[in-house]
């Protein structure tokens, strides 16, 4: 009798390590649990945001690899601050500066858009800001969504000026450990503990392989109190991370269309500024895959994607489209898991907006 007694507990203990060696590959790899690790209470210098329209325009240089065919044009007389886009009734399309409501192609697109809104019934909010402050157009741009990977754009400008500043050299070395495992996209998860990665590849694989890894590193080196500082100044109204110590604690659970687009906006005029980390960060974001919101446009465009599939789902991208005399950002946040039905909307609706609003 002892001895089925003692075999019945040992084969309970079995199934129950079982189980949950498990849990540990179905874990939901954005929504790691709180730890005792903590990130390092350095403060780094403050890093200065320059003035977005006194950036000069780039001069084209052959010797930097680029996607891009033409140099960026002059920076233009702002004539709707992007600040102003305020989104004043949800579920309803809404129009800033000249779009021209008269015009039978504004006016069929427009239409077409509304029907494709009409017949879906999941989550849905977008922006786009023409890059001359000409235009704009809205739909529940301030309702807020899971940010996912989205929030690497805004967080590698702050190491990118904390670079270009002198404050961090981009060659330091930074030691791939244990603490800073992590599930999801990226490369660095193939690597063995104890690889050395600079700074400046960190940078480039959280953008390039939306690396959570690397993200992770950064944050851990860079800190949060300076990159909410500088959110603060763009006036972006979202996106801060949490003040919690805890190593994994690197997301943030709040994003917008608009404050995605004030990004975008602020990347636009950074990769004018022509320094070697705005060269990475420019070819690190043009042309990458899972480009969600612009994958059925015929522009170049650089970007950051996000998605959580479990247990709330979000599809989001935002990116610069390089429409040759009319560059324009556009964010795009959707409730969904990114099945077929999502690509399609998500697409049609960016299409529209590229082919017949900021044309």
């Amino acid at each position: 009798m002892l001895r089925k007694v003692i075999s019945l507990l040992l084969l309970m203990a079995f199934v129950a390590a079982l189980f949950a060696s498990c849990a540990v590959d179905f874990a939901d790899p954005l929504a790691d649990a709180e730890d005792e690790r903590t990130i390092p209470t350095v403060v780094l210098p403050s890093v200065k945001l320059n003035q977005s329209v006194t950036y000069p325009a780039p001069e084209p240089n052959e010797a930097v690899s680029t996607p891009m065919d033409e140099p960026l044009p002059e920076p233009a007389p702002i004539m709707i601050p992007i600040r102003s886009i305020t989104q004043n009734q949800e579920n309803v399309l809404e129009f800033y500066g000249d779009v021209d409501m008269n015009d039978p192609e504004v006016a069929a697109a427009v239409q077409q858009i509304n029907e494709l809104l009409a017949g879906y019934d999941k989550p849905i909010a977008f922006c786009a800001y023409s890059l001359d402050g000409s235009r704009a157009i809205a739909y529940n741009c301030r309702e807020n969504y899971f940010s996912a990977c989205t929030i690497k754009a805004g967080y590698m400008l702050y190491c990118c000026l904390a670079i270009d500043q002198g404050i961090v050299d981009p060659d330091e070395i930074m030691i791939y450990e244990k603490k800073y495992e992590h599930g999801g996209s990226g490369k660095i998860k193939n690597s063995e503990y104890g690889t050395p990665y600079t700074i400046k590849e960190l940078i480039r694989l959280s953008l390039r392989y939306s690396d959570n890894i690397a993200y992770k590193m950064l944050v851990h080196y860079f800190g949060k109190d300076g990159y909410n500082k500088m959110m603060n100044e763009l006036g972006v109204s979202k996106l801060r991370l949490s003040s919690s110590t805890s190593i994994s604690s690197v997301w943030n659970y709040n994003a917008n269309a608009r404050d995605l687009c004030i990004i975008w906006r602020e990347l636009y005029f950074y990769f004018a500024s022509e320094t070697e980390m705005a060269k990475l960060f420019k070819t690190a974001t043009t042309n990458t895959a899972y480009n969600y919101a612009t994958k059925l446009i015929d522009e170049k465009y650089s970007h950051k994607s996000g998605d959580k599939f479990k247990p709330n789902p979000v599809y989001n991208d935002a990116a610069i489209v390089w429409k040759k005399d009319n560059p324009y950002v556009v964010a795009t946040l959707n409730g969904s898991e990114g099945e077929e039905e999502d690509e399609y909307v998500v697409g049609t609706i960016v299409k529209l907006i590229n082919d017949h609003i900021m044309k």
